[in-house]
């Protein structure tokens, strides 16, 4: 029996707009050798066939999701099988050309022994972060973030990072977010235009970090450092927040113990924020995925996932929620949030 066709993805119908935060709890989503999985946090409970559409395993392939409007970018690493959007709500797919070269894979990359650096970034070998405008796509690779349209067939450079540094990319209010990794800065990009809005500096002395964390929203931006060889954070030592709208001065970061009635989501890839809710995300707190590495008597090694959140005021101490997702192999790749696009909206 031949499969259903599968519908082609619409990009300029299937987005609604919002323009406050939501208090919509997201998905925790892993790959595993039995499909693709969602942990619902507002059900908690794993999602089924009645929620989500399969999504089969396969080998060497990369499923990133973006956060907000429930898209996931499969690319695959051994380059047999076309890059693509892909909705596991719908089922829905549109396809993308092949991943762009970065810069620093054409031309030399200077280094500077003296300038602050992120000691281990937590991206992919490639330094893959990407997310999506009603417009188009944007990919970072190496030192390089690239845009293309949605049906488009090439990617266009749009910004080079200082150094050769990794990046990550977050979408937001009709903006584009862009962390240097290395450098700790960041870059808007205004969506339609593709042009840089304005820059937010690295915070001062910020010295060497091990990994940051970007969670933008429509009018702020919200920074999480974890500083090189400080222990009082298992997250994060330090917590910033800039202002990037309607402001009469450049953004600046400034320390933050406090950011009101919202709470805090990261992941390897995306950082947002929802608002919080006495049923669901608790204000002022910073939740992440936790990866639990497990050894069978066989040796046989596996990975349950859980969740973890701190207090902005407290980030050495760690809460878990005890979540019970069941085992996969390590192999499938990092687990991601996600928010489903009949929860959440894109504008």
């Amino acid at each position: 029996m031949l499969a259903p066709p599968v519908p082609e993805m619409s990009m300029e119908t299937e987005h609604g707009g919002h323009e406050e935060e939501s208090a919509m709890l997201p998905c925790v989503a892993f790959a595993s050798e039995h499909g693709y999985k969602f942990f619902s946090l507002a059900h908690m409970r794993m999602l089924n066939s009645t929620d989500v559409r399969p999504m089969p395993p396969v080998l060497g392939r990369r499923l990133v999701p973006s956060p907000y409007g429930g898209m996931v970018l499969a690319t695959d690493v051994c380059y047999r099988h076309p890059c693509h959007l892909v909705d596991p709500f719908t089922g829905s797919r549109a396809p993308l050309p092949d991943l762009p070269i970065p810069f620093s894979e054409k031309d030399p990359v200077g280094c500077l022994s003296d300038e602050p650096h992120l000691r281990c970034a937590r991206v992919t070998d490639d330094g893959l972060a990407w997310d999506w405008s009603p417009r188009g796509v944007m990919v970072a690779r190496g030192d390089t973030a690239f845009f293309c349209e949605h049906g488009g067939e090439r990617w266009m450079p749009v910004h080079q990072s200082k150094l050769g540094s990794p990046m990550t990319v977050n979408y937001r209010g009709e903006l584009f977010f862009v962390l240097e990794l290395r450098t700790l800065k960041t870059t808007i990009i205004d969506a339609g235009t593709l042009q840089a809005r304005t820059k937010i500096p690295a915070p001062p002395g910020f010295g060497n970090v091990d990994y940051a964390y970007l969670a933008p929203s429509t009018d702020d931006a919200i920074l999480l450092v974890h500083r090189a060889g400080d222990s009082d954070g298992v997250v994060f030592t330090k917590a910033y927040r800039a202002r990037h709208r309607d402001s009469q001065r450049p953004p600046r970061w400034r320390p933050v113990l406090d950011i009101g009635d919202r709470a805090v989501f990261v992941d390897g890839a995306h950082g947002f924020t929802v608002t919080a809710d006495p049923m669901g995300a608790k204000a002022n707190r910073v939740y992440v995925i936790l990866a639990h590495q497990l050894t069978h008597p066989c040796g046989r090694l596996a990975v349950a996932y859980d969740v973890g959140f701190t207090d902005l005021t407290r980030p050495e101490r760690m809460g878990r929620l005890n979540l019970n997702t069941g085992e996969v192999e390590p192999m499938w790749g990092r687990p991601h949030w996600i928010i489903p696009r009949n929860e959440s909206g894109r504008r």
